[in-house]
């Protein structure tokens, strides 16, 4: 039990560190934040700020930040008035890209700065410290990029992949080793995610990037209703993933 408490309560911090990136673009560009939550599923608490509802939620695995003109539903994409200068649709490409990339940045910064806080540990120096997280960071997304190429190419397949039960299973042994292997398992973890979010796969920040990327290329924006579609048919499958990945835990325990 503890190992899974452990586990969510680090997904969580990952989550939110992402989360937290889009938000602090996004307000210094001008877009408006209308929710920023801690969690998921049923509201245990709000406070309603200046301009964003901030929120806690009952289920601890992750958070979302919910951007004015960032609807999920396709029909109030396709409705959203256009002239709102606050509304994340109507931005220009450059500040919607730079929203975007928040989050991941914000994941290698904060993989970045775990790592440091290692260095310092260890050798008991600033600099060294700086340089060894800046190296290891280098080294983690060079190893996650060999490991992305392995899986393309098919020479790893799913069952190299570990889903939630492996991710509890690696939690469990690895704060058993004390908390520098578990800061650098965050480490680790928040690089991977910055990484994986930029893939140009729909209903990641990476597939928003790539549409911006086709709409600059074109000349003209996609509608709206259809980006929506994209991004529903996308997460649809990156859930059917994440359910094969479990499946594969799960006959591992039993095999």
């Amino acid at each position: 039990m503890m190992a899974v408490l452990l586990t969510l309560a680090i997904l969580s911090i990952l989550v939110i560190v992402h989360e937290w990136g889009h938000y602090i673009v996004s307000k210094k560009i001008g877009v408006a934040v209308e929710e920023f939550s801690i969690g998921l599923g049923p509201t245990l608490y709000t406070n309603q700020g200046k301009e964003t509802l901030f929120s806690i939620r009952a289920l601890p695995i992750g958070g979302f930040c919910r951007l004015r003109g960032e609807a999920e539903d396709t029909e109030e994409q396709a409705s959203f008035d256009s002239k709102d200068p606050t509304a994340f649709v109507n931005r220009t490409k450059l500040e919607r890209f730079l929203i975007l990339l928040a989050g991941s940045g914000m994941n290698f910064i904060f993989g970045i700065i775990c790592l440091t806080i290692l260095g310092i540990y260890k050798d008991r120096a600033l600099v060294s410290g700086v340089q060894y997280g800046l190296t290891v960071a280098v080294h983690i997304v060079v190893t996650t990029f060999q490991g992305l190429a392995m899986l393309i190419t098919g020479t790893a397949g799913l069952n190299d992949v570990a889903g939630p039960i492996g991710m509890v299973q690696l939690v469990s042994e690895v704060t058993t080793y004390g908390w520098p292997n578990t800061v650098f398992f965050m480490a680790l973890l928040s690089i991977n995610l910055g990484i994986l979010n930029l893939f140009p796969f729909p209903a990641l920040d990476g597939g928003q990037i790539l549409i911006i990327a086709i709409e600059k290329i074109i000349g003209k924006d996609l509608p709206q209703d259809k980006v929506g579609y994209i991004n529903l048919i996308g997460m649809l499958l990156l859930l059917s993933l994440a359910v094969l990945v479990a499946i594969n835990d799960i006959r591992r325990m039993m095999g």
